[in-house]
């Protein structure tokens, strides 16, 4: 396990009680905080470097297409073949829907 560093952060009174709040109602332990803040830490870090890696991806590259492919399947190997073969049929419906 890594070494945990320490951070010393700031927050609302209102973040601080409303946070602490649904903590507590999903049974917090300590440590609950500091995970919380973690995974919401990551989770942003994660959403703003993906638009900045596909834009550096070009659609039209093979290269491109061959990472996008090994995503998908790396995200959808323990999916049946019939269950991912819905998912698609379905994605692809609500696109055409939205057009």
């Amino acid at each position: 396990m890594e070494t945990p560093v320490r951070w010393s952060l700031k927050v609302s009174k209102e973040t601080d009680d409303a946070l602490r709040a649904h903590l507590g109602q999903a049974g917090g332990r300590k440590g609950d905080l500091s995970k919380f803040v973690q995974q919401a830490v990551e989770a942003r870090l994660k959403a703003e470097r993906r638009p900045a890696e596909k834009s550096r991806q070009s659609a039209g590259t093979r290269e491109g297409l061959a990472e996008a492919l090994a995503e998908i399947r790396a995200r959808t190997g323990s999916l049946s073949k019939a269950r991912f073969e819905k998912l698609v049929t379905e994605a692809v419906a609500y696109a055409r829907k939205r057009r």
